[in-house]
């Protein structure tokens, strides 16, 4: 019986999803290996050449099983049965793109290209929307590390790189099946799509390096900020006897920072221990002590108004007194809050959480430089920096700076921290802005707006994550007006008209053959 069930199972077909799912995996964090995006579909799509609808959703559904099950595996930390329901639930994405495959099979070659490219996107778009949305792991995040290719972005967005990849994929495939059926027939219709795609990938290299270097030679203001990472344990978090030593580790990395003169210290999300309600006297020895160093501050913590809990970011100003807030206005499902608590009560007892409030203001918190320069800059709390949308509202409103605060710690020392930084760094090329982040157990970085990650704290072992430090760069606010941050993802929106457009055809045909 077992025999069988392995000969079935290893299949040649399956072998190629594994190894799609595996050449996937190789192309993020840690391994960083982002040129085996350009191919890692390929042995997929030929796993799925000739086969039956519901053959095709199968091996999509097997691949992005292999694929989500092995980058998201951290979230086991978290909840495991939410693990499981999240990678089942993602992998349903590959099993549509196995449809779409069977659906435009019959279409040439070119077609399949494009069209294939832009399903991928409308696929990946729906993922991050649909039911609050996971926009992580997306096949253009891929391209980070790219950053010839990264500079598009500022166009078409994260989805549009997605596009590019997925392209040549396709366009690979179709070489590697021409060459296997020895058809010189086939590789003279590929002479058209390959010129296309070869112009079009030449003029998103030119693009690319035409706007790092614009980006260089553009005179900016720069701004002076430190990054503190005390590395808190979670589980420290909820015990009022520890509070005091949290907030002492905090304030002593400050105080180190300060020494370097900063414009500004940001904490981490939810670095203030506990609810500072509860214990009024460590809020105020935080305001004595910010008001000590004379350097204006942002820290996140828990508040509660009215019966309601927000993920909250505080600015103090350099004498002590609270300035501004932010309220996290995307909440975490699960995490953060149960989704349709009321009609499902039994989702209470499975994740016993009490519910954030989402906040309502898009707050720019105003600062002032050392040279009398004045700035603002948004604050993105937690996964809000893996959001799009988020972002580009803020630089539609005219931040100067992205800052991304965050606790990883609920992922332990696994490769989520480094997939989170990855998804960030687009919301500093989409919008042109530099982008800082302060992260509880790593990894902090600064971020500039062509997305090169210039600083990272690390240990001397050159560690991120599970260190305790502080990091203190000046910051260049290069500020543009990106076709992104104007009109936000136009590009997708096209990709849905094509598969849309697409189906009308193809049902438009079928009625006019029947008139026939």
């Amino acid at each position: 019986m077992l025999r069988k069930v392995l000969k079935r199972s290893l299949t040649k077909e399956n072998l190629l999803c594994f190894l799609s799912s595996f050449l996937l995996m190789l192309s993020f964090p840690k391994t960083d290996f982002w040129f085996l995006a350009w191919i890692a579909l390929v042995p997929l799509m030929l796993a799925l050449d000739g086969k039956s609808l519901k053959a095709s959703f199968g091996l999509g559904y097997l691949a992005g099983l292999v694929f989500f099950g092995t980058m998201l595996y951290w979230l086991v930390f978290v909840t495991g049965l939410g693990m499981t329901l999240m990678v089942m639930f993602l992998a349903l994405f590959f099993g549509f793109f196995g449809i779409g495959y069977f659906w435009f099979s019959k279409k040439n070659a070119t077609q399949r290209i494009f069209l294939l490219s832009a399903l991928w996107v409308v696929l990946e778009f729906c993922r991050s929307h649909f039911l609050t949305g996971f926009g992580g792991v997306l096949l253009g995040h891929s391209q980070q590390k790219n950053l010839l290719f990264l500079q598009v972005a500022d166009i078409v967005g994260v989805y549009g790189i997605s596009f590019l990849v997925v392209m040549v994929n396709v366009w690979a495939k179709e070489i590697v099946s021409a060459w296997q059926k020895k058809d010189s027939a086939a590789f003279q219709k590929l002479a058209l799509s390959t010129i296309i795609i070869f112009l079009l990938i030449v003029d998103v290299g030119i693009y690319g390096f035409y706007r790092l270097k614009s980006v260089d030679n553009v005179q900016a203001s720069k701004v002076r900020i430190s990054v503190i990472q005390a590395n808190i344990a979670n589980e420290r978090r909820w015990h009022p006897s520890g509070w005091s030593l949290i907030l002492k580790d905090h304030l002593f990395l400050a105080a180190r920072a300060s020494m370097d003169n900063p414009d500004l210290i940001i904490w981490p999300e939810s670095s203030y221990p506990g609810y500072y309600w509860e214990k009024p006297e460590l809020f105020e020895k935080l305001r004595e002590d910010i008001k000590r160093l004379q350097i204006p501050s942002l820290v996140g913590l828990v508040t509660y108004e009215q019966g309601k809990y927000f993920n909250t970011a505080l600015l103090f100003s350099d004498s002590g007194e609270v300035k501004d807030r932010y309220d996290k206005i995307t909440l975490v499902p699960f995490g953060e809050y149960i989704p349709m608590r009321h009609v499902f009560p039994f989702l209470s007892h499975i994740v016993p959480i009490d519910d954030f409030t989402k906040g309502e203001k898009y707050t720019l918190f105003p600062i002032k430089t050392k040279q009398g320069k004045e700035f603002l800059f948004s604050t993105l709390i937690c996964f809000e920096d893996a959001i799009p949308e988020v972002a580009r509202e803020f630089a539609k409103r005219g931040t100067n700076l992205l800052v991304n605060i965050t606790n990883d710690d609920w992922f332990q020392d696994t490769k989520a921290p480094f997939l989170h930084l990855q998804s960030a760094v687009f919301r500093a090329v989409e919008n042109r802005r530099p982008l800082v982040r302060s992260a509880n157990t790593g990894v902090s970085a600064f971020v500039d707006s062509a997305g090169r990650v210039f600083s990272v704290l690390s240990d001397k072992n050159k560690k991120n994550t599970y260190i305790k430090g502080f990091l203190t760069q000046e910051v260049y606010l290069v500020n543009q007006n990106t076709f992104y941050t104007k009109f936000g993802d136009v590009f997708t929106y096209l990709c849905f008209g094509s598969i849309l457009g697409s189906v009308v055809f193809y049902f438009y045909r079928k009625l006019q053959k029947k008139k026939v």
